[in-house]
C-alpha cells in the first residue's frame, strides 16, 4: 500500500512542477506569439526593410523567434488556446486541436463553440473580469469516458504606452485523467486489502478470545478452533506473500533485470510438482506438452509462478476426477514469432462479461467460492504482471460450464 501511494505521490509532484513550468514560460512567449504572429504578421523582408541592416536583422530575429516558438507550442502535449478579449479563437496548438476537434478558422470561432465546456468559458470570463491568472481544475466530458484537466488561464496585455491593456487571454490545459485513475486505483488497493485482511483477524481475534474465556479440558474443541485460527493465518500469510510478489514484479518492470536463455520444460515440470498435492487431492491428472529442446528468454523464477498461480486457480475450479493441461511453443504472433504457456482446465469456466477484468487485482467472479477455496484474488494479477515484465500479456478465453485457457503470451 505504502509503494502504491508512494507512486502516485511522485507523478503527482511531478504534474505540479510541470504546470509550474508551463506558468513560468507561457506568459512572456504567448504574449509575444500574440503580438508578432497573430495581431502583427510578420511581414516579407522587402515589405518591410527600409534600407537599413538593422531592420533587416530584428526581422530575421522575429521570423526565428516565431519558428522557435511554434515548434515548442506543437510539441507541447498540454492544450494551448489563444483568444481575443471577446473570447474569439485566435490560435490553438495541434493538442488543443486534438482535443476539441477543431477544424474551423479562427476567428469566427468562439470558445464555448469550439469546446462545448462551460466550465472552461467561465473560468476564461474571471481571469479577464478580475485580469489576472486563475488556476482551476475541469472536467470535460466525451461520448464514452470522462477527462480531467488543470487549466490555467491568463489575460494578455498590449505593450506599454498603448491605449487598451487587455489584449486577450491565453489558456493552458495539462491532462490529469491518468493521475485520477492511479488515485482511484490506490483507494481501491487500500479498501480491498482492508476488506481482505478483516474477515480473517476477526475470525482468529473472536476463537482466540473463545479459547481464552473457556476451559482447555474440551480437547477437541480446543483443537477444532486452534485449526480455524491457523486456516486464517494462512490466509493472511498467503494475501501477503502475493502482495510482496507484485510489489517485487513493479519494480522489476520499471528497472529491468537480467533474463538469461531458458530451457521452457524443466519450468512446467516443476510448476506442476508444486501442485502434485492438491491435484492428487481431488483426483485431478495434470498433463504436460512441451518439446524438450524448446528455449526462450526469460527469468525462470517468475515463469515457474505464474504457471502455478494458473495451476492453482484450475485445479480449484476443476471438478473432481478432471483434467487440466500444460502447454508450451513458439507459434506466430502479432508483432513476430512468440512464446504461448497455456492452462486448460475442464472447470466450471468464466462467464463472457467477466472476462475483461479477470486479472485485475481482488476481482473474484464467484466471492463465496473463492475465499472458500483460500484464493487471495490476487494470483492472476500477479500472471499478469509476469507477462508484462517480458514484454507481453496475459489473456483468457472461456465460456460458462465449458471449461478455460489461460495463456501467457512472450515475444521470443
Amino acid at each position: 500500500m505504502g509503494c502504491a501511494g508512494s507512486k502516485t505521490g511522485s507523478l503527482i509532484m511531478i504534474e505540479a512542477k510541470r504546470t509550474l513550468q508551463i506558468e513560468l514560460w507561457f506568459q512572456k512567449t504567448m504574449k509575444f506569439f500574440f503580438h508578432n504572429r497573430i495581431n502583427r504578421p510578420v511581414r516579407t523582408g522587402q515589405e518591410r526593410i527600409t534600407g537599413t541592416e538593422g531592420n533587416t536583422s530584428r526581422i530575421r530575429q522575429a521570423e526565428a523567434a516565431n519558428r522557435c516558438l511554434e515548434a515548442l507550442l506543437n510539441a507541447m502535449p498540454e492544450g494551448v488556446l489563444v483568444m481575443d478579449e471577446k473570447l474569439l479563437l485566435r490560435s490553438a496548438n495541434p493538442a488543443a486541436r486534438t482535443l476539441f476537434n477543431i477544424n474551423e478558422p479562427f476567428g469566427s470561432l468562439s470558445l464555448l463553440e469550439a469546446t462545448r465546456s462551460t466550465g472552461l468559458e467561465s473560468l476564461a470570463q474571471q481571469a479577464l473580469a478580475q485580469n489576472s491568472s486563475i488556476e482551476r481544475e475541469i472536467t470535460l466530458y466525451t461520448a464514452k469516458d470522462r477527462h480531467y484537466f488543470q487549466v490555467r488561464a491568463a489575460p494578455l496585455h498590449k505593450p506599454e504606452g498603448e491605449e487598451a491593456a487587455l489584449e486577450g487571454l491565453v489558456m493552458v490545459l495539462a491532462e490529469l485523467t491518468r493521475l485520477h485513475k492511479l488515485e482511484q486505483v490506490r483507494k481501491d488497493f487500500a479498501a480491498n486489502v482492508s476488506h481482505e485482511l478483516r474477515t480473517p483477524i476477526q475470525l482468529i481475534k473472536g476463537f482466540a478470545e473463545t479459547l481464552l474465556d473457556s476451559p482447555l479440558e474440551d480437547k477437541e474443541r480446543a483443537y477444532r478452533f486452534i485449526g480455524i485460527i491457523l486456516k486464517n493465518v494462512r490466509t493472511m500469510e498467503n494475501l501477503t506473500t502475493d502482495l510482496l510478489s507484485l510489489v517485487s514484479l513493479e519494480e522489476n518492470g520499471a528497472f529491468p533485470f537480467d533474463m538469461q536463455e531458458t530451457l521452457v520444460y524443466p519450468l512446467l515440470q516443476e510448476a506442476a510438482a508444486s501442485v502434485e498435492s492438491a491435484a492428487q487431492k481431488k483426483n485431478i491428472t495434470v498433463f504436460l506438452s512441451c518439446e524438450p529442446e524448446l528455449k526462450a528468454i526469460l527469468y525462470g523464477t517468475f515463469i515457474i509462478q505464474g504457471v502455478i498461480n494458473l495451476l492453482d486457480n484450475a485445479i480449484n475450479y476443476s471438478p473432481s476426477g478432471s483434467r487440466v493441461w500444460v502447454e508450451a511453443l513458439t507459434r506466430p504472433g502479432d508483432s513476430g514469432p512468440e512464446l504461448a504457456v497455456s492452462v486448460r482446465d475442464e472447470g466450471i469456466g468464466i462467464p463472457a462479461k467477466h472476462l475483461e477484468r479477470i486479472f485485475e487485482r481482488f476481482y473474484r467472479v464467484d466471492r463465496a467460492r473463492s475465499r472458500a477455496q483460500g484464493g487471495t484474488g490476487l494470483g492472476l494479477a500477479i500472471v499478469r504482471h509476469i507477462a508484462l515484465v517480458h514484454k507481453g500479456i496475459a489473456e483468457a478465453e472461456s465460456h460458462a460450464g465449458e471449461g478455460s485457457v489461460f495463456r501467457i503470451r512472450i515475444p521470443v
